[in-house]
């Protein structure tokens, strides 16, 4: 067994550093994008990566740098980089390193990690900046639908309970901000468990299914919020949506729901077949300042339901919420 030897042998990295290297090859077979760009904003280097990923040529890219940060809110690393790609950026400012979406010559907004480095020269002095930008479109892709997957009921495609409690504060914060009505409405499936005991789990699956699809029909704005928040209770968030406008569709959904005929036969209130206990709620901020939270507005939604179960079922109960300071 030889055990070590006395000869000069070359390091690895000797081995591997040739007598010249052609850095501009090396780029072009790279993924990576990067655009070097002069402190005055005029573009020095594209990479062909970045061709592939905005979808302009160089010389197309070179004229869009100074609109390719989209910025939608505000952002600090966005706002560095379009000064940045604008020639208007301070060499001392950070230097941005964040996801960002950018505009794309493909029409849809484009993910990547953005990184940049500040260039100096020999003697010190800044004169350029490398910007690098590595595609995430699939990741962000994956992530959004595990974000919906987390807040989308399986069975009925609805948002569910944690999806809409989210949606309600949203809502409300927006509705006390600008002094507009909110309307939510609770439906609870009368006798629920006696159709499921009565028929089994794929009746009750397919109940539930056709009574989210009445919802989905009627939740049409792009506000509009239909959830299952319960095993046999859906709820329906109806922002900037007045009293008449909430008994209007709070009468369509119970008799929407009657309408389905499903077979129910312990239901007595319903004469054998799916009905619904309704409650609505609606909230007129008609001041600034209110400090009420949302669970307010759910309380008397919940509330409503309750009295109309307790009546006997099969009907639709309403209150209106005047909120003042």
């Amino acid at each position: 067994m030889v055990s070590g030897s006395n000869r000069d042998t070359p390091s690895g990295t000797d081995l591997l550093r040739p007598s010249g290297i052609d850095f501009e090859t090396l780029v072009k077979l790279g993924n990576e994008a990067i655009v070097m760009i002069g402190l005055d904003g005029a573009p020095a280097y594209i990479s062909p990566a970045a061709e592939r990923l905005f979808g302009w040529s160089a010389e197309k890219l070179a004229d869009h740098l100074s609109d390719l940060v989209y910025l939608a809110s505000p952002d600090a690393d966005a706002d560095h980089l379009h000064q940045i790609l604008c020639g208007s950026a301070n060499a001392q400012s950070p230097l941005p390193h964040a996801d960002l979406q950018l505009r794309s010559a493909f029409g849809p907004l484009v993910w990547a990690e953005v990184s940049t480095h500040l260039l100096r020269d020999g003697s010190g002095t800044a004169y350029a900046f490398a910007v690098y930008f590595r595609s995430i479109s699939k990741r962000k892709e994956l992530e959004s639908l595990l974000d919906a997957a987390t807040q989308t009921d399986p069975l009925t495609g609805l948002l569910n309970r944690r999806a809409f409690e989210e949606g309600l504060k949203r809502e409300w914060a927006i509705a006390l901000r600008e002094k507009t009505h909110t309307s939510l409405i609770k439906v609870s499936l009368d006798r629920f468990e006696a159709l499921a005991e009565h028929f089994g789990p794929d009746a009750a699956e397919d109940c539930l299914t056709k009574v989210a699809e009445t919802l989905k029909e009627t939740a049409r704005r792009p506000a509009d919020i239909a959830a299952r928040t319960a095993t046999a209770e859906f709820s329906l968030l109806l922002p900037r949506t007045h009293q008449m406008g909430a008994e209007t569709i709070s009468a369509y959904l119970h008799v929407a729901i009657q309408d389905l005929g499903i077979p129910n036969p312990d239901n007595t209130a319903g004469n054998g077949i799916m009905t619904a206990s309704v409650g609505a709620a609606c909230a007129v901020v008609e001041q600034t300042g209110i400090s009420e939270s949302c669970e307010m507005i759910l309380a008397a939604a919940e509330n409503c339901v309750f009295q109309a179960r307790q009546e006997g079922g099969n009907r639709v109960k309403t209150v209106l919420n005047h909120l003042t300071r």
